[in-house]
């Protein structure tokens, strides 16, 4: 199974750390042959590059590599590893592909589509006019784009889509934008989040504090957390505890997450650390 993600070029999915990830997985599928059928399982990680149209051509390569693949993360080579995969007969397993592709006869989505459960949570508040806020890179400009034509196309009213970056300026003109638009009630943030280390949507919300956004005018969704579980119960997040204004602008924040009831992910990364599953050197906290 080939694991497809932009790993040596984005510092923060690179601590997802795919390779002891796909080490386990495979080490546990082995180990069970309820699901294994028999067959032994292997994984190699695939770098994906950060710039769609060197990841577009970087898929050509990956057939020798797998029989399966996971990924890709960048939505807009979701067509074309789609198409590739179809025509090679093998499955691909993705939850960053937006919308419906149609004929992709081996495209798997394991979870349900980010797109939709926003839409649910939009509808069950009755927000309508919706701000879509990405990352500069190349990645999250696709998420955002594939976004808001999703949500429009569900009949949502997406007014604003654009870029901010790490520049106050930019973000500053950026959040102008949505207080000009008509009627926005939520900016859904396209990026990494702040708990994780995600410069850009730190600079987004301490500006909107300090623009007077986050008085409850508008709600702040942050997309990254709608594809993992994001440890929410009783898990200190030392950035917020040592910015007063990023702390006082979370309060607009809401997260929508997977729910992990049984066990959250530190505890579960810790328990296979205990078990000899994965090296002892790492820390939960910073994966």
């Amino acid at each position: 199974v080939g694991v497809m993600g932009p790993w040596t070029c984005d510092p923060l999915l690179a601590q997802a750390l795919p390779e002891v990830a796909s080490r386990l997985a495979v080490a546990r599928l082995n180990r069970d042959p309820t699901v294994n059928e028999g067959y032994w399982w292997d994984a190699v990680v695939l770098a994906e590059a950060c710039q769609t149209p060197q990841a577009v051509t970087g898929l050509l390569n990956v057939e020798r590599y797998a029989t399966g693949l996971v990924g890709p993360l960048n939505p807009a080579t979701c067509g074309a590893a789609g198409l590739l995969a179809a025509a090679w007969n093998k499955p691909l397993v993705s939850w960053a592909c937006l919308g419906d592709v149609e004929g992709l006869d081996t495209l798997v989505t394991p979870m349900p589509e980010p797109a939709g459960v926003l839409h649910t949570v939009l509808r069950f508040f009755r927000w309508a006019h919706v701000a879509v806020l990405s990352a500069p890179q190349d990645h999250w400009r696709e998420v955002g784009q594939g976004l808001a034509q999703d949500l429009r196309a569900r009949g949502l009213p997406v007014t604003v889509v654009t870029t901010a970056g790490t520049q106050e300026e930019e973000v500053h003109e950026a959040l102008r934008r949505v207080q000009r638009a008509n009627g926005v009630r939520v900016v859904v943030m396209c990026m990494h989040s702040v708990l994780l280390g995600g410069e850009e949507q730190r600079v987004l919300l301490e500006k909107a504090e300090d623009m007077g956004m986050t008085d409850g005018t508008y709600v702040f969704i942050p997309y990254d957390a709608l594809t993992f579980p994001l440890p929410y119960h009783r898990v200190p997040y030392p950035i917020l505890a040592n910015n007063t204004k990023l702390r006082l602008a979370y309060d607009a924040v809401l997260t929508v997450t997977i729910d992990s009831p049984d066990v959250t992910f530190h505890e579960a990364l810790q328990q296979a650390k205990e078990a000899y599953e994965i090296p002892a050197h790492i820390d939960p906290t910073q994966v």
